[in-house]
């Protein structure tokens, strides 16, 4: 199998697309990912981390907006800070 472009997956897990959607962008076939434990657990992680990192670039926007007086902004990031604790 070839080597997955981790920061491809990264790129796309944080914009918030599913597996196989990140998967059909890179052309990747899920189903053989699938097959093999270590490249399917490469994939999940860096799915993980992308969406991290899209979270993170977004609150960071938030805060910014938030810091100065947008109060939608403000509410956005209390509401996530609230499902984040639910999670």
């Amino acid at each position: 199998m070839q080597t997955l472009p981790i920061a491809n997956i990264e790129a796309l897990a944080a914009r918030r697309l599913n597996e196989q959607q990140i998967a059909d962008v890179l052309d990747i076939s899920l189903e053989d990912l699938k097959k093999d434990r270590e490249q399917i657990s490469l994939f999940r992680v860096a799915i993980r981390k992308g969406r991290a990192k899209g979270e993170a670039e977004l609150r960071g926007a938030l805060y910014r907006r938030a810091k100065n007086g947008d109060i939608q902004a403000y509410s956005e990031l209390l509401r996530r800070e609230k499902q984040q604790d639910s999670d």
